[in-house]
C-alpha cells in the first residue's frame, strides 16, 4: 500500500499551519484512495503540552489513515552549496526524467539517489524543461534585492509555501536558470523553515 508523510512544526507548545496540512492529508487521501475520511489533526495529534519550549518536528506517516505519529527535537540542517540537478540531462534514464513529487511519499529512494555523491554540507536543486524547482526536501525562494520570488514551477507545492503566497510575503514568477544572475541569494522553505533560516548566496549554486 502506498504510504505517505507529513511533517508539522510544532514551536513552544503550538502547532503550526494545522490547516494547510490538515487539507494536504486528506486531499493525499481522497486523490489515491477515493474517498475522503475528514481527519481532523486538532483532535488527532498529541496534546502539545509537553513541549512548551523549543522547536519539534512531528512527523506522520499515513496511507488510508494516520498509521504513525512521532515528535523529535528539531535540529537545522547545515546547507551551504546548492548543486544542480537538470531532470531532462541525456544521462538520466526515463525513470529520472519522469521525477513526479507532488504527493509527500514516504518512499523517496529516487529523491536520496540524487543525493549519494555530494558534500554533507549541499543539496541538490533540480531543473526541469530550464525551470527552477525545488530542493530535495525544500521549495525555494530568491532575493533580487527587493523582493522574495518563489518559481511557478515547483514539484511539491509545499503548505509554508502556500501560505506564504496567501500572506503576500513571496510573489511567483518563472524563474529559469539563466534569471540565476538577477539575484542575491536563495532561502530554503518548508514545514520546519521559515524564509532566511536557510540561506545561500547565488555564486554557491553549481552547475
Amino acid at each position: 500500500m502506498l504510504r505517505f508523510i507529513d511533517t508539522i512544526k510544532l514551536a513552544d507548545g503550538h502547532y503550526k499551519l494545522i490547516g494547510g496540512h490538515n487539507k494536504r492529508i486528506n486531499d493525499t487521501i481522497n486523490h489515491f484512495f477515493g474517498f475522503n475520511p475528514a481527519i481532523d489533526l486538532n483532535s488527532s495529534l498529541p496534546e502539545p503540552g509537553g513541549y512548551k519550549s523549543g522547536v519539534y518536528k512531528c512527523r506522520l506517516t499515513y496511507s488510508d489513515r494516520i498509521e504513525n505519529i512521532e515528535i523529535t527535537p528539531y535540529i537545522k540542517r547545515t546547507i551551504k552549496v546548492l548543486k544542480i540537478i537538470d531532470l531532462d540531462s541525456p544521462v538520466f534514464s526515463s525513470e529520472y526524467k519522469q521525477f513526479n513529487y507532488e504527493f509527500k511519499y514516504q518512499d523517496r529512494t529516487l529523491i536520496n539517489s540524487f543525493l549519494t555523491e555530494i558534500g554533507g554540507l549541499s543539496d541538490v536543486l533540480f531543473v526541469k524543461n530550464g525551470l527552477l524547482t525545488d530542493t530535495s526536501f525544500s521549495n525555494i525562494i530568491l532575493f533580487d534585492g527587493e523582493e522574495w520570488i518563489t518559481p511557478d514551477t515547483y514539484l511539491l507545492n509545499g503548505v509554508k509555501r502556500r501560505h506564504l503566497l496567501e500572506n503576500n510575503e513571496i510573489i511567483e514568477k518563472k524563474v529559469s536558470i539563466g534569471d540565476l544572475s538577477r539575484f542575491q541569494k536563495i532561502s530554503l522553505i518548508n514545514a520546519m523553515l521559515e524564509p532566511e533560516d536557510i540561506t545561500i548566496d547565488i555564486c554557491d549554486i553549481l552547475f
